[in-house]
């Protein structure tokens, strides 16, 4: 079984972690919806991928050297740069899973407090590149998730320190193995991003648990298409 994550919401056709890519993911169908989150100068929690504002707004310099009433009035092709709190009062209502990643540790505290703000958590992972992060949101009961993009030597000393719910490997840093140790002990895997029929296809030979992609339109497609169990 098989499931569908839209990577920065429905990035690959709408403004990427705008509520319009998000809300665009979730009337496809899509089983998750992942975001990434970082701080404006005034400790704002915003969504947002990239450091500096340059590549999605035309704007020089750092997110975190602008504060929120200057990044409010910025617009991604037309869109609203949204705060967690306005994608989460949206996303409290929807039946999807919900993944955050957070792009900077020195927020964890700051957007564990606006999490425990919304009824979620039952469908929430928090997920990180910053791996040093995790034991703490998970011992606030959520679930967790690493990411990384390199393939571990020894995956069960990998993940000793986190213990996460969740890994979320590169797609071309996956193999057999690493599915089979992570579902021995009971971690689901999601492999990102997933863009085209042949990476579908090849996380499926892996039984991988999620796929993250840009084109949720077309990945649901070809799930359908290929008669691969999805569900809810």
């Amino acid at each position: 079984m098989i499931k569908v994550i839209g990577h920065r919401g429905m990035s690959g056709k709408y403004p990427e972690n705008t509520l319009l890519a998000i809300k665009k993911a979730i009337e496809l169908g899509v089983h998750g919806v992942e975001f990434d989150v970082r701080s404006t100068q005034d400790n704002v929690i915003i969504l947002f991928h990239d450091e500096k504002l340059d590549r999605l707004t035309g704007i020089s310099g750092y997110v975190r050297s602008r504060t929120y009433e200057f990044i409010s009035k910025l617009r991604v092709r037309g869109e609203k740069i949204p705060t967690l709190n306005e994608v989460l009062e949206f996303l409290e209502k929807q039946n999807v899973t919900i993944f955050v990643e957070i792009k900077e540790p020195d927020i964890v505290d700051k957007v564990l407090e606006i999490l425990d703000n919304y009824k979620i958590k039952d469908r929430l992972y928090v997920i990180s590149f910053y791996h040093n992060i995790l034991p703490k949101v998970k011992s606030r009961d959520y679930r967790v998730g690493m990411i990384f993009v390199c393939r571990p030597s020894n995956f069960k000393k990998f993940i000793e320190d986190v213990e996460p719910n969740v890994i979320l490997p590169r797609i071309d840093m996956i193999d057999e193995e690493v599915v089979n140790e992570a579902h021995n002990l009971g971690i689901e895997v999601v492999a990102w991003v997933v863009n085209d029929r042949d990476l579908l296809e090849k996380a499926r030979s892996l039984n991988v648990d999620w796929v993250a992609t840009d084109y949720p339109d077309k990945i649901l497609k070809y799930v359908k298409e290929s008669k691969i169990t999805s569900y809810m």
